[in-house]
């Protein structure tokens, strides 16, 4: 299970911005040209392949993620150096410890890149790994869940009916501004890489207009009463103004969850597709064809639907 939904939110990674001045792409001819490929999925996210010094692995498109991160299997298969240690916080709650390498050619779609830093992960199974934020810097990314398919380096016209949004990028992960019960609320992470719903920070919640609705099914562990966490509401979420809003369970913490004022899920049912065009700063949703719900109303979330991070807070489900 933490394997199918593993997270890696490792935002005070030590590693240098500078470090990726040293990826480059071997074949910059080809950058322009507009490629699609066939994708998997675990869960609602969605994976694609590449190789990693030629070795087979399956990519997680997660924009959580602030770099490249590999299973232990893969770096083994690969003939990964590990280097310095360094600390990732997981969705299940728990801080692994993992090791800093760097991966010589990371191949996707008849592209490679060159020395691409990464992380190898003690807390990913299999022949698994998470594309992060050096992979969407070199490869703009059209991922369109409706026909299970990725498009590197989409044309204008793949873009032409999305909603569009400005995201910060400063911190390697996507910070938006995002309506959250009719709230716009800033400084939000948009993660692909999340399954089941969204963190939100005490501070800001008291600044919706709306409060957040409670799902009276869902039962909280003592754990986390004594951590101060909050979990089975339900929010409705928009990305951008005009696009549908979404039900989306919600988990509230008295800190801000990995120093910001939320993170939230991207993989929903109304969205059909999502471009991440990180070299102009952009990540937009194709909603299209999805009718929003009417004023007010908020879907009931099912307690499986809550944030991963947060089950092992709650006792299991009666049968």
């Amino acid at each position: 299970m933490n394997a199918r939904l593993v997270r890696a939110i490792s935002f005070s990674l030590c590693l240098a911005a500078g470090v990726a001045a040293l990826v480059y792409a071997a074949h910059p001819a080809s950058a322009t040209s507009s490629v699609t490929l066939a994708s998997g999925s675990d869960g609602s996210r969605s994976t694609i392949p590449v190789t990693i010094n030629g070795q087979r692995a399956s990519c997680t498109l997660d924009t959580g993620t602030s770099v490249i991160l590999v299973s232990s299997a893969v770096a083994a298969a690969a003939g990964l150096n590990a280097r310095a240690g360094t600390f990732e916080v997981a969705p299940d709650g728990h801080t692994y410890v993992d090791r800093q390498t760097q991966i010589e050619r990371f191949g996707v779609a008849g592209s490679t890149l060159h020395n691409v830093p990464a992380l190898i992960s003690s807390n990913l199974g299999g022949q698994s790994a998470l594309c992060g934020y050096d992979f969407f810097t070199h490869f703009p990314t059209l991922i369109d869940r409706q026909h299970r398919q990725v498009t590197l380096f989409p044309t204008a016209s793949h873009l032409a009916h999305m909603h569009c949004i400005t995201v910060n990028l400063t911190p390697h992960v996507p910070l938006a501004t995002v309506e959250i019960n009719g709230t716009w609320l800033d400084h939000v992470v948009l993660d692909s890489g999340m399954a089941g719903g969204g963190a939100l920070w005490d501070g800001v919640r008291s600044k919706l207009r709306q409060p957040l609705v409670a799902d009276a099914n869902y039962v909280t562990m003592p754990a986390a009463i004594r951590e101060g966490l909050a979990c089975g509401a339900v929010a409705s979420v928009r990305y951008a103004p005009g696009s549908p809003s979404s039900a989306m369970p919600i988990c509230t913490e008295p800190q801000r969850p990995d120093g910001y004022n939320g993170i939230i899920e991207t993989n929903l049912d109304t969205v059909r597709a999502m471009a991440v065009d990180y070299p102009h700063h952009h990540v937009c949703f194709d909603v299209a064809g999805y009718a929003a719900p009417p004023s007010g109303h908020v879907q009931r979330a099912l307690p499986r639907d809550a944030w991963a991070r947060f089950n092992y807070f709650r006792p299991p489900k009666r049968r």
